[in-house]
């Protein structure tokens, strides 16, 4: 996850889309674009959600089936992860709120 969010940060992108079955997608001066690489699992999204959310989040999205939190890197990136459960998959966007 902090390979992507490095990413985002230094491209300028707004957003970050994390979907099932879907490549990384960036949002980069409102165009979406894929990142190159493999479609993502639900479980790497998952798993890239567990990377960045504290157990209390986790729970919350479990009992909620949604979440918004701010992340904050160790070099001070500031982000808003918005994670989503549909149909039991996980999806995330995580906004650059810049530092």
């Amino acid at each position: 996850m902090y390979d992507l969010l490095n990413l985002i940060a230094r491209e300028g992108a707004a957003e970050l889309r994390l979907q099932p079955e879907s490549p990384p997608v960036m949002v980069l001066h409102g165009q979406p674009r894929v990142i190159d690489g493999p479609l993502i699992t639900s479980d790497e999204v998952a798993e890239l959600f567990r990377s960045i959310a504290t157990e209390e989040q986790s729970r919350e999205l479990e009992k909620c089936g949604d979440i918004r939190f701010s992340y904050k890197t160790e070099n001070a990136m500031r982000f808003l992860v918005i994670a989503t459960t549909r149909l039991g998959n996980l999806s995330l966007q995580v906004k650059n709120v810049g530092r």
